[in-house]
């Protein structure tokens, strides 16, 4: 009976609420909340036609938009596990290559994420990589200056912006024969990952596509060399 009583206790004080709607939850996400993410979900095997392929597992609206607002902004890092899974069975599903990538997150400037505690790409690119076996490279790039938040800036801004934000990591100080996948969490205009998979390669490393939780569908998207990332 003291065990019991115990352990209604623990159980009390270690019960979860679903970050969306606080209702009780044996999981990170309610049984509820994860099926209207669902209903954001892409049809397998959407990629762009032109230089850097794009998996992308969901459109960036309504319950995802919401969930990765609390996965960056609301410190649920939790949340980061269910869908970097799903992304992760997208890719089981329809891989952008035949070849086993390199999974590179897109890195945060050391400063925000010192102040975040955590990259939501990397956790990301973490749960993916243990849902597809693929191997994780945390620190393929670094992020070497700060920049302005990408949100409003038209294409050319943008591209100015992260004009020599990123720089090879240790990890590829001797270059892999394998080629990378870029992880990311957002993707809009496409100007991040294309900073990054240009820095990889100007080094000699192969590219073949960028793999995103979500992918913002935006009237005024203009291709510049890659599909349409909104990326810090």
């Amino acid at each position: 009976m003291l065990t019991q009583s115990l352990k209604s206790v623990t159980n009390l004080f270690l019960k979860q609420f679903c970050p969306l709607c606080d209702r009780p939850s044996s999981q990170s996400l309610c049984p509820a909340c994860w099926g209207q993410i669902n209903r954001c979900t892409y049809a397998p095997g959407q990629t762009s036609p032109k230089a850097l392929p794009v998996m992308a597992w969901g459109t960036y609206k309504g319950a995802l938009k919401r969930a990765i607002a609390a996965l960056k902004y609301e410190q649920h890092p939790e949340l980061a596990v269910p869908l970097g899974r799903a992304l992760g069975k997208r890719w089981q599903q329809a891989p952008l290559t035949q070849r086993s990538p390199l999974i590179v997150p897109i890195p945060m400037f050391v400063e925000k994420q010192r102040q975040r505690g955590y990259n939501q790409a990397e956790l990301v690119a973490k749960a993916f990589c243990g849902q597809t076996g693929l191997p994780l490279i945390r620190h393929g790039l670094i992020r070497q200056q700060a920049t302005a938040p990408q949100f409003g800036l038209g294409v050319q801004a943008r591209q100015q912006n992260l004009s020599g934000a990123f720089t090879l990591g240790q990890a590829f100080q001797r270059r892999p024969t394998q080629p990378v996948l870029l992880l990311d969490d957002i993707y809009t205009t496409g100007t991040t990952v294309q900073v990054a998979a240009n820095e990889l390669r100007r080094c000699g490393i192969s590219v073949c596509g960028v793999a995103t939780v979500a992918r913002a569908v935006m009237e005024d998207s203009v291709s510049i060399g890659a599909p349409v990332s909104q990326s810090e």
